[in-house]
């Protein structure tokens, strides 16, 4: 099933921010996209999705019109700082371009986070700050990818965050669906996604050359697959049927209901108030890696803030998280990780579990704020790359049948010299 689209500046330093990028990325396989830093101390809770689509990845076609995108975090740190936001746009690899900012951004080069509310009736105070764009300051006028970065305009040399968007027009027809893959070994196990694109009103010449394809499950760029040349092309019709974008299906994301605080909801052991903070003792989560697949919701690893009481944004606390993990055994040489939304969907340091002899399970507990988030636990070799996407099937299992969400960007190497991204496709492989 194919689910389309419907529906005051400061100066900006094009070396610093190229260098700072360029460094971030090191090219090795197709597959293998830029790894983004850490959020700097100061930040919290960063949300960046389409206007009015909490759940949605940060997509939005080039018409104004048809979709805004919102940007929200929290500064703990008890002092005011006029945030900025400035865009950087990159090639189908997530490197910067060789674009000037004036050929792809109509007003300023950065645009002030305009917003910002104090927390209230919290235990942790904390100012949250918001902005929509495109904006009077600030807007894009090609297609592509983009780094949005958030920048101190007292210390603009480094971004303390970083996240990815896609502009895409829609100049081409996309067909997708995702099935069994072609190799029987992983029928069970793993999904294949096959696609056609075909030209429709936009010249796509030379498309083995100019042409490439990427597809990324749940907006894990750390398990993207690019690069691979179409099985043929026959009149308008260009065909990527098996041709070998295949996935481990994984399961349905676990999840952390931290909404209610004065309630136990599901899959909360236990509900702490402390001094300065409440603590929420999850279940204790237990190893599927051969469990038959048991299906169920989930929001493809998404995060949402929410409280049951008030405001959602300014009047959700800050609370600790203690997980627990059951493997039955130590998992030697080898590490675990909880990769959501929240982690920026890859394996970040500060979410590396720990394992507690004593208990005989790993543990982590870190800070998040009231809402309702999903995650997987993501093994990884500690040899791996810091960019390395680990792997779904030692915890969690991976299976067919799983209903996983796709997308399908289609970039081509313009003639005015950018990579534009002329198709667009996003669905569910089983909903």
């Amino acid at each position: 099933m194919t689910f389309r689209w419907c529906g005051s500046g400061t100066a900006w330093c094009g070396f610093w921010t190229g260098m700072f990028l360029a460094c971030l990325y090191s090219p090795s396989s197709s597959a293998q996209f830029l790894s983004l830093p850490a959020d700097g101390p100061r930040i919290e809770t960063l949300l960046f999705h389409p206007t009015g689509q909490p759940l949605s990845p940060p997509v939005v076609p080039l018409s104004q019109e048809l979709g805004l995108l919102e940007i929200r975090f929290d500064d703990l740190s008890g002092d005011y700082t006029p945030w900025e936001i400035t865009i950087v746009h990159c090639d189908r690899h997530w490197t910067p371009s060789d674009l000037h900012p004036s050929e792809y951004l109509q007003g300023f080069y950065t645009t002030p986070m305009e917003d910002d509310e104090a927390s209230f009736g919290t235990k942790v105070d904390f100012t949250h700050h918001s902005v929509r764009l495109p904006n009077d300051d600030l807007s894009w006028t090609l297609s592509g990818n983009y780094l949005l970065q958030v920048l101190d305009p007292d210390a603009p040399e480094t971004p303390v965050a970083v996240r990815r968007f896609v502009v895409f027009e829609d100049l081409c027809r996309v067909e997708a669906q995702a099935g069994e893959p072609s190799d029987i070994a992983l029928r069970r196990s793993h999904q294949e996604v096959h696609f056609s694109v075909f030209e429709e009103g936009y010249n796509l010449s030379d498309p083995y050359d100019r042409l490439e394809a990427t597809v990324v499950p749940n907006w894990r760029w750390d398990r993207a697959i690019s690069g691979k040349d179409p099985r043929f092309v026959k009149g308008n019709e260009i065909d990527y049927r098996r041709t070998g974008h295949v996935f481990e299906g994984g399961n349905t994301y676990r999840f952390a209901d931290l909404k209610g605080l004065e309630f136990l909801a599901l899959g909360v052991a236990s509900l702490q108030e402390s001094d300065d903070h409440w603590h929420f003792y999850l279940d204790t989560d237990v190893r599927r890696t051969y469990d038959t697949f048991a299906g169920g919701d989930d929001i493809h690893g998404a995060m949402v803030t929410h409280n049951d009481r008030l405001e959602p944004y300014t009047g959700s606390d800050y609370v600790w998280v203690h997980w627990s993990l059951d493997t039955r055994h130590p998992l030697v040489g080898r590490d675990i990780y909880i990769v959501g939304a929240f982690t920026q969907n890859q394996c970040l340091p500060h979410f590396r579990m720990q394992y507690n002899a004593g208990r005989g399970v790993y543990t982590l507990q870190h800070k998040l704020k009231q809402g309702y988030y999903n995650y997987h636990y993501v093994v990884k070799d500690p040899k791996d790359a810091a960019g390395d996407p680990g792997t779904l099937f030692d915890l969690e299992g991976s299976h067919n049948r799983t209903d996983n969400l796709y997308s399908l960007f289609v970039h081509y190497a313009d003639w005015d010299g950018y990579d534009r991204v002329v198709g667009f496709a996003q669905w569910e492989s089983n909903p």
